[in-house]
């Protein structure tokens, strides 16, 4: 699993650093900020935020230059986790957290560094604040179900999935990985109603094709001759696939690539 970072920021960092230079009444502050717009354009993200700090340690009233490094932050958070360097990632995040307490952008970028670290446990504490605060977010809620499904919370993970496919009904991998979770839970009506869904809305998708076979054989084949049952039956204290790994013809893909964090 990958999913695209931080795609609108450097645009926003622009926008934010060459309006704090209109009516700056700190000459200092405004020669770190000229030279953090200018290390930003280059994408110098060391310099943008070294510049962009000293502008908001030169003039801390001016909330364009605590908004303009936390955003530098961020961007340099993103080239952090591009190099799976998440450790340095969060460090950056926590201090753009604290200098932007009221955007759920930081909390957002620092809840997918989390999980991309696999801090499972803080993750769900950085998405269950964003969603707490935007609970219109379906990729949020994909995400925290996904961190639910690693602790094994799987009834909390298909509540979120189940929320992520009201807010969004036609996205097929929503329903694909809820099925996973169904069966996984031995619900195997549930998880083939579900796969039937993605089949409908993605009819060449391989892994719910195989998924939509191992499923009707298992509730259409012939009764086993004694109690036992006739194949494996969903674990549901098996751990759940991580990201980008392939799995069994009876599961499904988990987690499939999404739009930003």
């Amino acid at each position: 699993m990958r999913y695209s970072k931080f795609s609108s920021i450097g645009v926003l960092v622009m926008a934010l650093a060459i309006t704090s230079l209109h009516g700056q009444g700190n000459p200092e502050a405004a020669k770190f900020s000229r030279e953090g717009v200018e290390a930003a354009k280059a994408k110098d993200w060391n310099k943008a935020v070294d510049s962009f700090r000293r502008a908001f340690q030169a003039e801390p009233q001016d909330k364009k230059n605590a908004d303009n490094l936390a955003i530098a932050l961020l961007q340099r958070a993103n080239a952090s986790v591009s190099q799976r360097n998440f450790d340095s990632a969060i460090t950056d995040l926590n201090e753009a957290v604290k200098l932007k307490g009221d955007d759920m952008a930081a909390r957002r970028y620092r809840a997918y560094a989390y999980l991309s670290k696999g801090d499972w446990n803080n993750a769900l504490e950085d998405y269950s604040a964003v969603l707490k605060e935007v609970k219109d977010d379906p990729e949020a809620y994909e995400r925290r179900a996904y961190v639910e499904m690693q602790l094994k919370d799987y009834d909390k993970a298909l509540a979120d999935y189940s929320q992520a496919i009201k807010l969004k009904p036609n996205e097929a991998k929503y329903y694909q990985l809820r099925a996973f979770i169904l069966q996984t839970k031995g619900d195997l009506k549930g998880a083939l109603a579900d796969t039937n869904k993605v089949l409908e809305l993605d009819p060449n998708n391989a892994n719910a094709q195989q998924m939509k076979k191992f499923l009707d054989a298992k509730l259409t084949g012939p009764p086993p001759p004694t109690a036992t049952p006739a194949g494996p039956i969903p674990n549901p204290n098996a751990p759940a696939p991580r990201p980008g790994q392939t799995v069994p013809s009876s599961q499904v893909q988990p987690m499939p690539s999404a739009t930003r964090p």
